[in-house]
């Protein structure tokens, strides 16, 4: 397997009041293509930071994200948007589903932002919902499904672009331990499937555990 992400010397903070409060130190690492990596840690820890940093949905204060040859911290404007809609698939705790939509509805919207057409997205989007378990359900909205029927849609929404890496932020956080289990064997399943690298932020041991790699965010670094 290749190196396809080489993270170096991350480091991000915020500011709260007159405090500095440092999330990210210096942080290293590098994922190889095909690899399921869980980024585990405290609470506050920066785990989701550093994923959204990933995915270029925020910048670095220093350091450099290689996708491949594609330097993420440089992009902006058209060039980051690309990368964001067509290299990454994000998968939420919160699942951030349109509510007057349709799950049929949710999942086309990344291919419709790319100018897919209504009936090729439309397609995309009913063959993931397959995929996932929601043939059944694909008509319903958001408000009209479970909590892991919701997680489900995201997820499918997160392919339907055909990423290459998919970044899930505690993607059981809000689900029983029955409903997380499944979703566990769903994402590793996916991973299998559609030939993704995966970083999965998460508390819990037993998803941790499916992953290739382990990594713990403490003080600022990747242990």
């Amino acid at each position: 397997m290749s190196d396809l992400l080489k993270i170096r010397g991350l480091s991000k903070s915020y500011r709260s009041g007159q405090e500095q409060l440092r999330i990210l130190v210096d942080l290293k690492l590098t994922v190889r293509a095909g690899q399921m990596v869980a980024i585990t840690g405290a609470s506050g820890s920066g785990k989701s930071t550093f994923l959204h940093l990933v995915g270029g949905m925020e910048r670095p204060d220093s350091g450099s994200i290689v996708f491949q040859d594609l330097e993420i911290t440089g992009l902006q404007g058209r060039e980051l948007a690309a990368y964001r809609n067509r290299t990454v698939g994000f998968v939420f705790q919160f699942h951030y589903l349109l509510p007057e939509f349709n799950a049929q509805e949710n999942a086309m919207f990344p291919l419709l932002l790319r100018g897919a057409s209504h009936q090729e997205a439309s397609e995309r989007a009913e063959a993931l919902l397959e995929e996932v378990g929601l043939g059944d359900r694909m008509r319903h909205r958001p408000g009209e499904l479970s909590g892991g029927e919701q997680q489900r849609v995201a997820i499918a929404r997160a392919l339907a672009g055909e990423p290459r890496l998919l970044l899930a932020d505690e993607p059981t956080g809000n689900l029983d331990p029955a409903t997380s289990e499944r979703i566990y064997e769903l994402l590793d399943q996916v991973h299998r499937t559609h030939g993704l690298t995966s970083l999965i932020a998460t508390h819990n041991a037993t998803l941790a555990d499916l992953c290739n790699v382990r990594k713990e965010v403490f003080q600022g670094k990747l242990v």
